[in-house]
């Protein structure tokens, strides 16, 4: 840092820990690039050697945040994550070291020091857990307790395992546990994707974005609304988390809507609906997407060619919402003068260029891996080094065009550059290291449920109840998913419903792409529903709204949600194969969907009676249209497209 001596530096250990972090996180990057292009040692070996160390980039994120253990000393603190990574290298070293042997020769027969080794880390997962993700460490403590004792009543009832057996069953046996499939998954494909969201935030693609559509939308009060969907949308596309999306464009929205007369808590709630979006939107969808086609057996490409049409329609039908919100209480213009006030950046030459290079790379993600099939991951490579390298020349053009606080243009551009790249690293460092810490977390869960049976059990109580009426079954399964998913992630959600309810909803002839994709809305369900909606507790503190009231009025604006849910189980075409047939369902679909929002949003007459016996007629006709099957579905959908347009044309403000 400027004007630091080498003095000043060793004695500050904040700094220390920040070069260490950063180094590490060269390391981490550099590490896992080799390792998609060579493939050295397979995807297990791969997971033994980066689970330990994302957990000790994990300790030195949070030591330099001050998160760690904020109410113990700063040198207990040090103290601790020194016995950590001591801890995370031993256990990598002898499980690496001893790889093959555990794989082969002692499979099943485990010496002591295999069981020591694969439990530290196995703990070092659930500390993570318990600090991280706190529901998803109750879930697993009870779990782990129940696979011991087996203390659950009736069918639950089990004589308990060995302690031995379940600490080797979460780790050395690599089937299940915190080195399983899925933190695999973190580390290879959905690493490589995240290679190109690390560039689009480190090279500030995603602030052009939000900046750019902000000021577009600025000189229309009745647009500033849609700034929050818009740019919500653009940034969910690499996002894939509802509150991390709620706090990066909410930070930007919710103050500029707030100043044009919106009310905090209607605010609040137009982000927290466009917000949620980013978990459905490709090409992330929020890394479910990702287990998802593990789970299929099929590419990553198969999942984001049918996840875009329910994408579009939710944020259509969210932007209808906001759209009547907007109609109904603003002006529709703002002078010079006020959008001056409200302190609207303009957009700059290199943010329209930034735009068109992140617009570039998503084409040629969707290009390569749809049409030339090339492998996920090096599409994804391939994809973040071409626009590397581009918005690299942006930068560098702009900053000779640009220049200032007395630096020449060369200086400036290699600051910019030099910036952007080791923000790019440590992004990728943190994002990557802190997914894989989840997915093993979840794989400690997969295998607490799949070595206890519980799934199978709670399925077979559930599915019975419903056995024999689909609408039944999709009730329950919805049910089950609300449940798990109070306080606990989108895709953990995803994973548990789909695991409980996929043999059932298969056996009753569902086919198996709307079993997923029905589990799938479900787990984005869980991001807003009541009463633990955590990107809505993001939206409300940055609006200063009543959260519950901010979460009731997000329901209403994400009712596109609440018709995807039951409309892919009524209507397949939406995503059992991609094509003209899942447009056409898309488009029908999108008429249910404007009459239902008309009949919440819109106003029809000055007359209250009058005006709520339009409403529950629309209401009725837009129920009526989703529930209907086959010719019926095509001329009420068609009907209620028509009606839903005019309606959104014509009505008049009241």
């Amino acid at each position: 840092m400027k004007g630091e001596t080498p003095d000043s530096i060793q004695n500050n250990p904040k700094i220390t820990i920040e070069r260490i972090y950063l180094i590490l996180s060269i390391i981490f990057f550099l590490y896992l690039i080799y390792y998609y292009y060579t493939g050295a040692g397979g995807p297990l070996r791969l997971a033994v050697i980066m689970v330990p160390f994302s957990f000790i980039l994990y300790t030195l994120d949070s030591m330099r945040s001050g998160l760690l253990y904020p109410r113990l000393s700063r040198q207990l603190n040090y103290i601790i994550v020194i016995i950590y990574a001591s801890l995370a290298l031993a256990s990598a070293s002898y499980i690496t070291m001893e790889f093959n042997e555990l794989i082969g020769v002692r499979l099943g027969s485990y010496n002591l020091y295999d069981v020591i080794f694969g439990a530290i880390m196995f703990f070092l997962v659930l500390e993570y857990s318990r600090k991280r993700h706190f529901a998803l460490f109750i879930v697993n403590v009870f779990l782990f307790a129940y696979a011991l004792y087996g203390f659950l009543p009736g069918p639950f009832r089990h004589t308990g395992l060995p302690l031995r057996r379940l600490l080797t069953a979460m780790s050395v046996e690599f089937e299940t546990g915190v080195f399983e499939r899925l933190p695999q998954l973190a580390l290879t494909v959905i690493g490589a994707f995240i290679v190109f969201v690390s560039i689009a935030q480190g090279f500030g693609l995603v602030r052009s974005i939000i900046r750019t559509v902000v000021s577009k939308a600025a000189s229309s009060a009745r647009a500033i609304p849609q700034a929050a969907v818009i740019s919500s949308m653009s940034v969910a596309s690499v996002s894939g988390s509802g509150a991390a999306n709620a706090a990066t464009t909410g930070s930007v929205t919710i103050p500029l809507m707030k100043r044009v007369g919106i009310s905090p808590r209607i605010a609040a709630a137009i982000e927290t609906a466009s917000s949620i979006g980013g978990q459905l939107m490709p090409p992330i969808m929020g890394i479910s997407a990702f287990v998802m086609a593990d789970f299929m057996g099929t590419s990553y490409f198969e999942v984001v060619a049918r996840g875009y049409m329910p994408a579009l329609l939710y944020y259509v039908g969210v932007a209808i919402a906001v759209f009547f919100i907007a109609r109904r209480f603003l002006p529709k213009r703002f002078t010079s003068d006020e959008l001056t006030k409200m302190g609207i950046q303009k957009t700059a030459s290199e943010d329209y260029y930034k735009i068109l290079t992140f617009l570039l790379g998503i084409l040629l993600l969707i290009i390569l891996m749809g049409y030339y099939y090339v492998a996920p991951t090096y599409a994804a490579l391939t994809t973040s080094w071409i626009t590397l390298i581009i918005v690299s020349i942006i930068t560098i053009y702009s900053s000779f065009k640009v220049r200032g606080e007395g630096k020449s243009g060369l200086r400036l551009a290699i600051d910019r550059f030099t910036t952007s790249i080791l923000d790019t690293i440590k992004r990728f460092a943190g994002f990557t290291s802190d997914l894989t810490l989840l997915l093993s977390t979840l794989g400690i869960m997969t295998g607490l449920l799949t070595i206890t049976g519980i799934p199978i059990k709670i399925g077979f109580i559930l599915m019975s109840m419903g056995q024999g009426n689909l609408l039944a079954l999709a009730g329950i399964g919805f049910l089950f998913g609300y449940i798990v998913g109070l306080g606990l992630p989108p895709v953990v959600t995803y994973i548990l419903t789909v695991i409980v309810i996929a043999p059932y909803f298969i056996d009753a002839g569902i086919d198996p792409w709307v079993v997923h994709f029905y589990a799938f809305f479900i787990g984005v369900f869980s991001e807003l529903s009541p009463p633990t909606s955590v990107t809505a507790a993001v939206a409300a503190k940055i609006a200063e709204a009543p959260f519950t009231r901010t979460m009731i009025e997000a329901m209403k604006f994400a009712m596109p949600l609440f018709i995807l849910i039951p409309g892919v189980i009524l209507h397949p075409e939406l995503v059992v194969e991609p094509g003209y047939q899942q447009i056409i369902t898309g488009v029908l679909l999108l008429g249910s969907m404007l009459i239902i929002i008309s009949s919440i949003w819109s106003t029809f007459s000055s007359n209250l009676i009058i005006d709520l016996l339009i409403r529950l007629a629309l209401f009725s006709m837009g129920i009526i249209t989703l529930f209907s099957q086959e010719a019926r579905f095509t001329i009420f959908g068609l009907l209620s497209l028509i009606i839903g347009v005019m309606i959104v044309l014509y009505t008049k403000r009241l």
